[in-house]
């Protein structure tokens, strides 16, 4: 938790500073990478760990974009290894203040694996919302939470485990 109040204090320093007199993001293409803080609850599972990946959309509209993500986790045990990764599709909407900043909201889909003493995997969806600032030279920056729910599968189980998994992170991408 420490972290992600790190990212957020990091994040009001930069909207403090007032140097972000931008554009907002329109149409088009953009890339980013992201890193945060993930918490995982799967059955009696209840860990957290560092999160980073990447991600990626194109926007239709100012107000509307699809997007997809990949995170990957650190090891979520001091011990042995447990690590997770998701990949997921979903429609961003936009809101904008001003040129400068803006909230979204998104929901979508989302393919999640738990890398434990038995591998898991399945499907489920996403929901997620943040916030954005636009520099004028085509980085913005945000600050997110995102909430999977999946039904992992592992061969050699017939019960199927359910996970939550929300990861808060900061993002920086590039709007082409």
């Amino acid at each position: 938790m420490k972290r992600a109040s790190l990212l957020a204090l990091s994040l009001a320093s930069l909207i403090a500073s007032g140097s972000a007199m931008a554009v907002a993001d329109i149409k088009g293409y953009y890339l980013g990478a992201m890193a945060g803080y993930s918490q995982l609850e799967a059955g009696d599972f209840d860990e957290s760990a560092v999160s980073y990946g990447l991600y990626g959309g194109y926007y239709f509209s100012k107000n509307f974009a699809l997007e997809s993500t990949y995170v990957l986790t650190d090891n979520f045990v001091d011990v042995g290894d447990v690590k997770a990764n998701q990949l997921s599709l979903a429609a961003k909407f936009h809101h904008y203040f001003d040129n400068t900043y803006s909230m979204f909201i998104k929901a979508g889909m989302a393919a999640t694996k738990v890398d434990a003493d038995l591998d898991y995997d399945g499907d489920g969806w996403l929901w997620g919302a943040g916030f954005n600032m636009a520099f004028k030279n085509g980085v913005n920056v945000r600050i997110a939470y995102e909430m999977l729910y999946t039904d992992l599968d592992a061969s050699g189980l017939e019960q199927q485990v359910e996970s939550d998994w929300g990861n808060v992170y900061l993002g920086v991408h590039y709007q082409f």
